[in-house]
């Protein structure tokens, strides 16, 4: 059954006011630490709280008009329930700035991304359990032999990696500009926008590195921004909702796997912002969590990047952390997992779809429906993996036949089957 003439007409409308109340709904840009902050723990010699403080623009206005259009949109069919979904998610971020520094800023980002106590898709599993299988794999990994990792052990510096990025980028975003720029002030080693990166004037990147910004924030996070914004019905889709972090950092991870550009390293970090984040809502400071970072063999600048990502927003002193971290590794697996069963029955249109917009897992079949309507545009920017769905679909056959297998004596076997070959040998 098409769509009505009421719900289109809705949705026009509905759409374009979302896309004017959004503007000053920008959590990250909100909650971010001034570069004097890292400055004056160092110099205390890591032993002083950061004193951050926040510039929360007037977000009342916004949470009015939020509330306002999830009014208008009660009704029970899936187009209202995506546009009255996408208010109430733009209305609890505005409840979170307004809590900027207080207990309550970490109860409005649980309810928006969760907390390592949350479940995963299986309804069984936590993400906490998920960071902690992570961890486990990793450190049993890290305590064997070295991997060997040439790349990376040479380093660029962030005015070498600026052409290189724009030259990668111009190569896939046929057509569009996007700038990479070496600015002073900004926190972390990168910083991605809609438009571009941004590069701290003094880091040094890896290779690697280098290719996590290349697919990771260019092929997915600004390529979603891009092909949303071209979107004739919902431009609002090219802009960050909170609703849609965990699908739009699930998918960004499994891209960095699809192009080799991951590293043992970047899924120790991700799984030691959640184990972090736990202590934090157990009481942790940002002194412990950050000596908790160094344990784990982060350097010092990276340690405490990662305990700022923890703190911000929140209290510092423990107790009500910023939750956004959970959704990387709950968001892959509830990405890949959506993959494999819409890849193996035969949903292949679907796969392109989760680059229509920043829009969530949840969507994506409505997506499809609106596509077949001529009310949604094809993505223009695709990752290559994205493309290939005869190589992507036997992969996720694969790795579905794997999912169902029970492993568990299989495992006993081959942990006997090695540790009786060192024995053999004495």
């Amino acid at each position: 059954m098409p769509v009505s003439s009421r719900c289109l007409e809705l949705l026009r409308e509905v759409s374009a006011e979302i896309l004017e109340a959004q503007r000053p709904i920008r959590v990250l840009r909100a909650i971010a630490w001034d570069e004097s902050v890292e400055q004056a723990f160092f110099a205390s010699g890591a032993r002083e709280l950061p004193r951050p403080e926040y510039r929360v623009p007037d977000i009342a206005g916004s949470l009015e008009r939020f509330r306002a259009l999830k009014a208008r949109v009660m009704g029970e069919n899936a187009l209202e329930r995506f546009l009255r979904e996408t208010c109430e998610s733009f209305a609890t971020a505005a409840r979170m700035l307004a809590a900027v520094g207080t207990r309550d800023f970490y109860f409005h980002s649980v309810e928006i991304y969760g907390r390592p106590a949350s479940l995963t898709a299986d309804r069984r599993t936590t993400n906490l359990d998920l960071a902690r299988h992570f961890a486990e794999v990793v450190d049993g990994l890290a305590g064997a032999a070295a991997i060997p990792s040439p790349a990376d052990e040479q380093t660029l510096s962030a005015e070498e990696v600026a052409p290189l990025l724009e030259r990668r980028f111009e190569s896939f975003f046929v057509g569009t500009t996007i700038k990479v720029e070496v600015v002073d002030g900004i926190a972390a080693k990168a910083v991605a926008g809609v438009d571009g990166v941004r590069l701290q004037r003094g880091a040094r990147f890896a290779p690697r590195d280098v290719a996590q910004l290349e697919f990771h924030e260019g092929h997915v996070h600004v390529a979603t921004a891009l092909n949303g914004r071209a979107q004739p019905l919902m431009p609002f889709v090219g802009y960050p909702s909170p609703r849609t972090t965990a699908t739009q950092e699930g998918l960004a991870v499994l891209t960095e796997f699809m192009t080799q550009s991951t590293s043992i390293e970047r899924m120790r970090r991700l799984s030691d912002r959640t184990l972090a984040i736990k202590m934090a809502e157990d009481g942790a400071d940002f002194r412990e969590l950050y000596r908790f970072f160094l344990s784990h063999g982060h350097a010092e600048d990276a340690a405490y990047d990662c305990a700022r990502r923890v703190c911000r927003g929140g209290l510092v002193a423990g107790g009500a952390p910023f939750t956004k971290d959970v959704c990387y590794l709950d968001g892959l697996l509830r990405v890949t997992n959506f993959m494999r069963v819409a890849l193996v029955k035969g949903h292949v249109e679907l796969v392109r779809l989760f680059f229509a917009g920043k829009i969530g897992l949840d969507d994506v079949p409505l997506f499809g429906r609106l596509l077949r309507e001529g009310l949604v545009k094809e993505p223009q920017y695709l990752p290559a993996w994205a493309q290939d769905l005869s190589y992507l679909t036997a992969f996720m056959s694969y790795s579905a036949f794997l999912g169902d297998c029970d492993l568990t004596v299989e495992r006993r076997r081959y942990e006997d089957l090695i540790a009786h070959a060192e024995d053999d040998l004495l």
